[in-house]
């Protein structure tokens, strides 16, 4: 396949990095709690970074931050019993992780445990992972209109993706990763390592022609890319844009100066969807056997544990 062709799937994109800038007509809404930065105690670091490599990932500190996490959207979505998300949930139909969990639909799932398995992965250069300092998760959503098996849409601005907040220490790895553009720094080591370790595996700037998606100002990716990690933050967490409302699905009155999106691009038309079937992946864009993107995440990062519940879930 042709870069200019790759280039036109790129730009035609349904959803992923692209093509997916946010606004408001995209429906839904949720009267989210303000979090001031600054106001939220980051958690307690990991005792030690992860090796990066394939199973071993699978460790205490990611089970353990996966369910702290879905803990903080439990109380979010507690917090607003009226509002009911895009994936269904609210906090007036959901009584416990164990429940949300259950209620979460499998694409859905397959996208926070991605996710969070790739951020465990990044490494910023004090040995924790950037996993342990997202303090809340506001949204977590495959694709639009999945059910228990069909994935739902591959891509879409607003879908196959996760909204959280961030503490003040990923911020600055973040921004320093983005004006240093992945290179390495006077310990040897990038502002943020990735997953696996090797030459490629670091975080930088983002090169996606499209920009960072609104209402963000910033976007960082992976410069390994099957699939490719993208973030999207505000470059300072006290400039206005950052103290508006985010006006994105379901989190339309948000207002959080450390919010954080995250997705991955499965292929070179920038779909999102880990349960989705993929032909055009990897870095040259040529049309290969199709797989699932789930699989060619593991055949890349490892084992992200596919099987997991919450703990007492089982």
């Amino acid at each position: 396949m042709s870069r200019f062709l790759c280039l036109s799937l790129m730009l035609a994109a349904c959803g992923g990095s692209s093509s997916d800038s946010a606004s408001s007509t995209d429906g839904g809404s949720s009267d989210g709690s303000n979090v001031p930065p600054g106001q939220v105690v980051p958690p307690a670091p990991p005792p030690g970074p992860t090796d990066g490599g394939g199973d071993a990932q699978a460790t205490a500190g990611l089970d353990t931050d996966r369910d702290r996490l879905l803990a903080t959207y439990l109380a979010f979505l507690k917090s607003n019993p009226t509002q009911t998300q895009s994936n269904g949930l609210s906090g007036a139909n959901v009584t416990d992780v164990c429940d949300l969990w259950k209620k979460l639909d499998q694409s859905s799932q397959a996208t926070y445990l991605t996710l969070t398995h790739r951020m465990n992965g990044g490494v910023l250069g004090d040995g924790t992972t950037m996993l342990a300092h997202i303090v809340k998760l506001y949204r977590v959503v495959g694709g639009q209109n999945a059910k228990s098996s069909p994935p739902g849409s591959c891509g879409g601005g607003e879908y196959n993706r996760m909204m959280m907040s961030m503490d003040e220490s990923l911020h600055a790895a973040l921004f320093a990763a983005n004006k240093h553009q992945g290179a390495k720094q006077p310990n040897g080591k990038p502002d943020i390592a990735d997953i696996p370790p090797g030459a490629s595996a670091f975080w930088r700037d983002s090169h996606d022609i499209a920009g960072p998606h609104s209402p963000f100002d910033t976007s960082n990716e992976t410069e390994g890319g099957a699939p490719r990690g993208q973030v999207q933050f505000f470059a300072d967490s006290n400039s206005a844009a950052a103290k508006a409302a985010l006006n994105r699905l379901d989190l339309t009155t948000l207002v959080d100066g450390h919010a954080l999106e995250m997705d991955q691009d499965y292929d070179c038309a920038h779909n999102s969807n880990p349960s989705c079937d993929y032909f055009t992946y990897g870095a040259n864009c040529f049309p290969q056997a199709s797989m699932k993107g789930a699989a060619i995440y593991t055949s890349t990062y490892g084992d992200f544990e596919p099987s997991w519940m919450p703990v007492g879930c089982k």
